[in-house]
């Protein structure tokens, strides 16, 4: 039946099960009527096909290899054959194993099932025409494909009756009945249609004479006589009508899957960048726009919660101020070891009111331990910065740059480097702030000792919480050696203090600010003054990338298309 509608001798022949997969029928209307015909694999694209005796070979050929592969009879997995002429109409057949009811040459016993179940899978879709082909000269109340029919479409509104072999039925009987509808009617009705028997195909008979002669033999025989449904012809003209019949009815559905996966397929395609930059000047603009891209998204980033800004806040609020409480001051500030540092300082000579010397040499030493937590601010900050690039280089805002591997590396090393260098001049910043407070003693806090409080009314305590003023216990000597204790605790206090508040901001002045404003200005500068070459290097796309932006272009293409014909569908 396939083949008369195609016209064509092409589809493997023999006994027992010949067709063993799936070949789904593309049949295409050449525009050219001078155009020569020829098939198309979809597992050969590219390669045409004008000898159909080759195409049979061919789909022998697949068949085989695939079904060793599997190592089965049978497969579900389809063949895809598209041919193209001026003599068919525009039609999707699919050519399926013909149902068996008893295994037969050493086939397995789930051949029965696989074959169903196989047929079922295809016929089952609401946008399916079921040919239901019977020969006329067996019992049409046994027949298999009119039972799978019923099954699947119940109200018989898919399905068409195409009865063969008209013939060679016994004589004296015909099926005038069943082509009139008057019994087993079908919805659609039947069509009845005479095929080349094996003596004709072994003489080589031509489709062109097999069908004048088909319609002879309706034109002869009395009991067909005047008969429309008739013939390879009228099958042919009928299933596109049908075609178009079911295409109507499914519009809605149809244009709303089209329209869907139009508009999926252009948000994943702009995603991905429109077409490469060629000029030197479109590929400068191309890289400074995705650098900027970036910049804005990292700078939201940090001034945002979610992983942002608000981490670089904790390490202020919380990191350092736990880092400066486990520094060792008061190994500094031991009654033993400041009585030896005090006798040091003062050397050969007494001290006379207050041994300021010793003072200051507990100060430098005791405040010195104020850079570890400051440099470890830097550093946790840099970490967080470096981070929160990555976040942002991987986040859908920044995906274009997935486009240009070279590029995106570009981008992460200038940011990197940028923050290494940002965090040397913050550390170098707290660095000095520490080496501020150790050089320069603030004399006033030692005289507002002498009055217990500061002039604000501000009382003072040490790094332990007690009162600086608090009267220690002891002898005399002890005393005198903790009140210095106390003094030095209280000042150091003070000056953490002040640096808990003064490291952030210059961590912030000198690096999270330059990073949100300048991050990539090096690289932007130097890819102002590259050469063609190099910036084609720098924008060189994934290989992978390429190739799936070719694939969803060319199914844009053809969806755009579907949707051109179904707009112009008269429904």
């Amino acid at each position: 039946v396939l083949e008369a509608v195609v016209g064509r001798d092409f589809l493997p022949r023999g006994t027992g099960i010949v067709t063993r997969r799936p070949l789904e029928l593309q049949l295409e209307t050449a525009p050219d009527p001078n155009a020569g015909e020829y098939g198309e694999f979809g597992h050969l694209p590219g390669k045409k096909f004008f000898d159909f005796e080759e195409i049979r070979r061919e789909i022998e050929a697949e068949t085989r290899r695939h079904t060793e592969k599997r190592g089965t009879i049978v497969s579900p997995v389809p063949m895809t054959l598209r041919i193209v002429s001026p003599n068919l109409p525009g039609l999707s057949l699919v050519d399926m194993p013909g149902l068996t009811k008893v295994p037969i040459d050493g086939q397995p016993k789930s051949i029965v099932t696989e074959l169903e179940n196989m047929a079922r899978e295809y016929v089952r879709h609401e946008n399916v025409i079921i040919l239901a082909v019977t020969p006329a000269n067996a019992d049409l109340a046994t027949s298999d494909a009119l039972r799978l029919a019923r099954e699947v479409d119940p109200s018989g509104e898919r399905t068409v009756g195409v009865l063969t072999k008209l013939d060679i039925m016994d004589p004296g009987t015909d099926c005038r009945d069943v082509l009139e509808g008057t019994t087993y009617v079908l919805r659609n009705g039947w069509i009845g249609v005479v095929n080349r028997g094996q003596a004709d195909i072994n003489s080589r008979m031509d489709m062109q004479a097999a069908r004048s002669r088909e319609m002879d033999f309706f034109q002869a025989t009395r009991a067909y006589g005047g008969l429309r449904n008739v013939g390879t012809g009228y099958l042919s003209s009928e299933l596109s009508d049908k075609l178009v019949a079911s295409v109507r009815r499914q519009l809605p559905n149809i244009s709303g899957f089209v329209n869907k996966n139009v508009a999926d397929l252009q948000k994943e395609l702009a995603a991905m960048g429109g077409p490469a930059a060629t000029s030197r000047g479109e590929m400068i603009h191309l890289v400074l726009t995705l650098c900027r891209r970036f910049e804005t998204a990292f700078a939201r980033m940090v001034d945002g919660g979610h992983g942002g800004g608000e981490l670089i806040l904790a390490i202020f609020e919380k990191r350092l101020p736990e880092s400066v409480e486990r520094q060792p001051f008061k190994d500094k500030l031991k009654v033993d070891y400041v009585k030896r540092v005090i006798e040091e300082a003062d050397g050969i000579q007494p001290h006379l009111i207050a041994p300021e010397a010793g003072y200051r040499r507990l100060l430098e030493e005791t405040l010195g331990y104020l850079r570890d937590p400051s440099e470890r601010c830097v550093e946790e900050v840099a970490l967080m910065l470096k981070r929160m690039v990555d976040v942002v280089l991987g986040s859908a805002e920044c995906q274009p740059l997935a486009r240009y591997p070279s590029l995106r590396k570009a981008v992460l090393q200038a940011s990197q480097e940028s923050i290494k260098n940002l965090a040397a001049e913050a550390r170098k910043m707290v660095g000095i702030m520490v080496e501020m407070e150790r050089s320069y003693i603030t004399a006033d806090y030692f005289r507002a000792i002498q009055m217990g409080r500061m002039p604000d009314g501000k009382v003072l305590y040490t790094l332990d919480g007690r009162p600086v003023t608090e009267e220690p216990e002891g002898t005399p000597e002890e005393r005198h050696y903790k009140r210095i204790v106390n003094q030095v605790s209280g000042y150091v206090r003070e000056v953490c203090s002040q640096m808990m508040q003064s490291v952030p901001k210059a961590v912030v002045t000198c690096m999270v600010v330059p990073a949100k404003e300048r991050m990539l200005e090096n690289l932007q500068a130097s890819v102002a003054g590259e050469q063609e070459g190099s910036l084609k290097v720098l924008l060189g796309e994934d290989e992978g990338l390429m190739k799936r932006r070719e694939q969803l272009s060319r199914k844009l293409d053809m969806l755009k298309k579907a949707q051109a014909e179904l707009l112009a569908v008269d429904v």
